[in-house]
């Protein structure tokens, strides 16, 4: 019973929480204008030089939309620079485009964008990508920057980030038909997914590695061997076909062995599946971020499943919560591990996640406190307190500093949570 008013405490205030701390609102009240994406893909492409692919993504939402006849107009102005380190510019592309479209949804969508990309060839020294992104009707500006530094790849042999890419028509800086991704919750997976892998190697034999890891197992893919006549660059292609991306993670882990020298790069693939939050990537870990809501029976059904039947569990937990299941988004889960995240980025604690600490618990379950106020209530002790206050529930937690370096407990237990 103690669950079950707890859960349903946690769903009204998931509906009317509209207060936020202030370090929090600013990160979320910037300028969409400014919400595009500035992404770089790197590959080798001879002994001394580096092929950078810079991407300019923009989702619809960012730009101002006007009314036309046929539909809804956005124009924009978009350009993409590449300094060196001492502000000289090697190369710079500009766009004035335009996106069109006839429903209204469409204009606010975050998925829906509109790239552009150019390729710069550089030296192994150290950049700065510069992204713009010009609004022509509101004459708002946006800008990215973003530093490279390639000197690391100077050292032979040398093992650069794998570049992930799926099967998109067009050309896209890559072989024909396959955009870049950086692996974020990728769709359309029903053609695979290609790893590109590129170095620079002294002369003789190298060999390349490439295993998956995710709840499904592990899988290692044949080797790859070579030899290199002289100092080089190397580029090869992995192919993860689509039976090996039915987990929502798979980290993929390259090694590249030459004389004895190993190298390791890694790489997390998450997979988009409908109905999960986009703040969870890892399902066993977001099983164990559910404690403060599960019921005991519940508790009972996670004894000694195994990963899979854990990430079953998962999907039958939430689907009992959603508030719309008619719809593939399930707000309530969204609410829940986006709070989770923010307790991460600001509780944590030198030993444990923010999640886990008391002041995380409160703020996952209750939100942010309508007030909060800090004080020592004795002048002969050197404790602080943090008192919050939620009117809305009629509700107050107090925490004590344990140790004076922000080590916030709750100063009486709370008995709403089985820990």
């Amino acid at each position: 019973m103690r669950n079950l008013i707890l859960f349903f405490s946690l769903v009204t205030l998931l509906w009317c929480d509209e207060q936020m701390d202030q370090s929090f609102r600013r990160k979320k009240n910037w300028g969409n204008i400014e919400r595009f994406s500035l992404i770089p893909f790197a590959k080798a492409k001879s002994i001394d030089s580096i092929v950078v692919t810079a991407f300019i993504e923009i989702p619809f939402y960012t730009l101002q939309f006007v009314k036309i006849p046929s539909g809804f107009l956005a124009r924009y102005e978009a350009s993409i620079a590449l300094n060196d380190k001492d502000g000289n510019q090697v190369g710079r592309k500009t766009w004035i485009d335009s996106i069109k479209v006839s429903d209204y949804e469409n204009t606010k969508s975050t998925i829906r964008n509109k790239k552009h990309y150019v390729s710069f060839s550089v030296q192994k020294k150290k950049y700065v990508l510069v992204g713009e992104l010009y609004d022509r009707d509101t004459r708002k500006k946006g800008i990215r920057e973003l530093k490279l530094d390639y000197n690391e790849y100077k050292k032979l042999p040398s093992l650069m980030a794998p570049v992930l890419t799926l099967k998109l028509p067009g050309e896209w800086g890559f072989e024909s038909g396959e955009c870049p991704t950086l692996g974020h919750r990728i769709r359309g997976i029903d053609d695979g997914v290609s790893v590109h892998i590129s170095g620079f190697v002294e002369k003789g034999n190298y060999t390349l590695n490439m295993q998956l890891e995710s709840n499904m197992g592990k899988t290692a893919f044949d080797p790859i061997t070579a030899i290199a006549d002289t100092q080089s660059s190397f580029q090869h292609k992995f192919y993860i076909a689509p039976e090996h991306l039915q987990s929502l993670r798979v980290t993929i882990f390259i090694k590249l062995a030459q004389k004895g020298k190993i190298l390791k790069k890694e790489k997390v693939l998450t997979i988009y599946k409908p109905g999960i939050s986009n703040y969870v990537s890892d399902l066993n870990q977001a099983m164990k971020q559910m404690k403060y809501i599960l019921g005991n029976q519940e508790r009972l059904e996670i004894k000694g499943k195994n990963k899979k039947e854990m990430e079953n569990l998962f999907f039958q937990f939430w689907k009992k919560r959603d508030p719309t299941p008619e719809t593939e988004y399930n707000e309530l889960m969204e609410e829940y591990f986006g709070r989770v995240a923010y307790t991460n980025e600001y509780f944590d604690a030198s030993w444990r996640p923010g999640w886990e600490t008391d002041l995380g618990m409160i703020y996952i379950l209750f939100g942010t406190p309508d007030e909060i106020q800090r004080t020592n209530p004795r002048s002969s002790s050197s404790a602080v307190y943090q008192i919050w206050y939620y009117y809305r529930v009629n509700k107050q937690f107090v925490f004590k500093d344990q140790n004076g370096f922000g080590d916030y407990r709750l100063d009486t237990p709370f008995l709403g949570v089985n820990n």
